[in-house]
């Protein structure tokens, strides 16, 4: 998708990347479809204050969206543990999740348009686009039905065909994610 080297180590602490603005487009329509399918979980007001403070959900139970659930999965296999584990975390976990595709849709919403936006981020901003880029590769895969032995089939895919361009994006969000740890890891080493 892109001729840009990704992100880059600017400065101690400051990561820059370029995207065109298809580019952009892109990332700002993933992340808000991101927000919108964590916002389908959002719990009803709580009347207890201390449930609500801490953070504790009415769902104990799995979502029935493969993609919610693969992003909010469960974390035993016996189902009452599971449950119980999800109505303690899920709530947290969620909005951990909303804040960081918030963050990227922010900071593309706030550059400079034109035919290149240039987003520069912190270690923190950083570390919020990592999650959100995952979070919205672990989507695309699941909607791709990508298993551990597929990218094959997927690099195959006919010319026409209309997962063919949702790999494509697939693809390039891993690339990007890579390029942000590589940055990451240039700050690391020195």
């Amino acid at each position: 998708m892109s001729n840009t080297p990704g992100f880059t180590r600017h400065g101690d602490n400051s990561f820059i990347a370029k995207f065109s603005a298809s580019e952009r487009d892109v990332l700002i329509n993933l992340s808000e479809q991101l927000i919108e399918i964590l916002a389908e979980r959002i719990d009803a007001v709580d009347s207890d204050p201390l449930a609500a403070m801490i953070g504790i959900t009415g769902h104990d139970s799995p979502p029935d969206d493969d993609v919610l659930l693969r992003l909010l999965p469960n974390a035993y296999a016996d189902p009452v543990d599971s449950a119980e584990f999800r109505r303690y975390t899920e709530s947290v976990l969620r909005d951990k999740k909303r804040l960081h595709a918030m963050a990227i849709r922010s900071h593309l919403l706030n550059s400079p348009h034109g035919d290149e936006s240039r987003v520069e981020v912190d270690q923190e901003n950083a570390q919020a686009w990592l999650g959100a880029m995952n979070d919205i590769r672990l989507a695309l895969g699941v909607r791709l039905k990508v298993e551990e032995n597929s990218h094959e089939h997927l690099e195959l895919l006919a010319p026409d065909d209309p997962m063919r361009g949702v790999y494509a994006v697939y693809s390039w969000l891993g690339w990007l994610q890579e390029s942000l740890v590589l940055a990451l890891m240039d700050d690391a080493q020195e």
